[in-house]
């Protein structure tokens, strides 16, 4: 991919999830914090992101290159707010210079609190004079976006924690006869960015630390209730609404010429106990491929799809008559890669009203569609694990059970661990499983024996 076409890349993305007026209330606990991804185009044509180096008098990792942020402040109303605010206290930034993109699952720092990295685009870089905070910020400069996927100017450190070893990534960087040494949290934050700005992963191992939330997740003062889990997914969905639908562009297609590219929906709804569930399928016996089992909509991209929402939509639509209005979007996750090397893209939707919605399953695709709680996949209840082999690599398949008046449904392999993923962003909370995912989900390899 070329530098012209990442910018187109970011600036499609950037069509599709704006964000919007703020909410007055902030949701959730204030103990998070939020940092901007802030990428422009420079003069070569190649992707850079803004970085920081902080003033050596601050009592917390002086000296430290990082990106800019901070912790989230009571009057903020969301992540993309604490971005960038502090950005501009920081460096001088105006929020009406940036064009935020989405916002990146949080990462954990040592202490247990999330860390938001929140994507935006630099409208116009020469519009931007930086004008550093003297008592935070020492520094202000610019890195290649695509350093932080290359194995040069890296070097690896060996930490442990709790007892188990980590990696800490860190990459020296020179720039108008000043080196910076860009490591920890900022460089993991990086790589993520750049590996989905690429679409390809690092070109070495990474083994993060496993850092796990400070809180009691059984505390009623800690616990997330389902009220605020919907208010959570609204005010998602604020930030993250589709606008209009671009114009259709060419599918991404193999070499051979067929599409390599699916996309599903996972549409959350409220019941009325207050428990957040998920529309699911069970595939018609008659088809070839995964015949009876459990999945959720969707399906190949088509010719004609602008991209991954508009598939999930219109594989809904024509799976169990979905009207795609009835749909708010949310979020995009990260693809998926199945054992056959297809990407499939997690489209996450909010059924904005579940009594207008009448199941219409197609005979030919769906045997039957039903509802499970999304919690279920958190839970180590009517769960096994079976354990596979790929390549010398063991990796763990779980299939949760679960009956539905009378009616038992096996949900597995990818489906599950698309619902593991989305139910660990929603709860903000890890499984009580070891989940030991196959690496061929995260593209790095294909399976296609098992």
């Amino acid at each position: 991919m070329s530098s012209p076409n990442m910018e187109q890349k970011l600036q499609t993305l950037a069509q599709h999830f704006r964000p919007v007026k703020p909410t007055t209330t902030a949701v959730g606990s204030t103990a998070r914090a939020a940092v901007l991804v802030c990428l422009f185009q420079s003069d070569d044509g190649h992707l850079r992101v803004i970085l920081t180096k902080r003033a050596s008098t601050l009592s917390s990792h002086s000296g430290e290159v990082s990106l800019p942020g901070g912790k989230r402040e009571e009057g903020d109303s969301d992540d993309v707010i604490t971005a960038l605010r502090e950005a501009k206290e920081e460096i001088g930034l105006e929020p009406s210079l940036v064009n935020v993109v989405t916002v990146l699952e949080p990462f954990m720092n040592k202490q247990g609190m999330p860390v938001i990295p929140v994507i935006g685009i630099l409208n116009a870089k020469e519009a931007f004079t930086p004008a550093p905070n003297p008592a935070e910020v020492e520094a202000v400069f610019d890195a290649p976006m695509e350093m932080f996927i290359k194995d040069e100017n890296r070097r690896v450190e060996m930490r442990e924690w709790m007892g188990n070893e980590y990696m800490i990534q860190i990459f020296d960087y020179e720039m108008k006869n000043a080196k910076y040494k860009i490591w920890g949290l900022t460089a993991s934050i990086l790589i993520k960015a750049a590996s989905i700005v690429y679409e390809r992963p690092p070109p070495f191992v990474e083994q993060n630390p496993s850092y796990k939330v400070a809180f009691d997740v059984e505390s009623e003062d800690n616990r997330m209730g389902s009220s605020n889990l919907e208010q959570r997914l609204q005010t998602l969905a604020q930030h993250f609404r589709l606008q209009k639908p671009i114009k259709p562009e060419l599918s991404p297609t193999s070499t051979s010429g067929s599409i390599k590219r699916a996309a599903v929906l996972v549409c959350l709804f409220q019941e009325e106990e207050g428990g957040m569930h998920v529309i699911l399928t069970k595939r018609a016996s008659t088809l070839s491929s995964h015949s009876g089992e459990v999945a959720l909509p969707g399906g190949k991209r088509e010719q004609g799809d602008a991209d991954d929402v508009h598939t999930a939509l219109r594989e809904a639509k024509e799976e169990i008559g979905l009207d795609p209005s009835q749909v708010n979007i949310v979020t995009v996750l990260e693809p998926f890669v199945n054992k056959l090397g297809m990407t499939v893209v997690p489209v996450i939707g909010l059924l904005s009203n579940k009594e207008a919605f009448k199941p219409a399953p197609s005979a030919a695709e769906v045997e039957a569609i039903f509802y499970a709680p999304l919690e279920m996949f958190l839970k180590d209840e009517n769960r096994r694990a079976e354990e596979r082999e790929w390549m010398g690599y063991k990796y763990l398949l779980h299939h949760f059970y679960f009956d539905d008046h009378g009616k038992q449904y096996d949900i597995w392999a990818i489906t599950a661990g698309i619902l593991i993923k989305t139910a660990s962003l929603v709860y903000q909370r890890q499984p009580a499983f070891l989940e030991q995912r196959p690496k061929f989900w995260s593209g790095t390899a294909h399976n296609t024996t098992t």
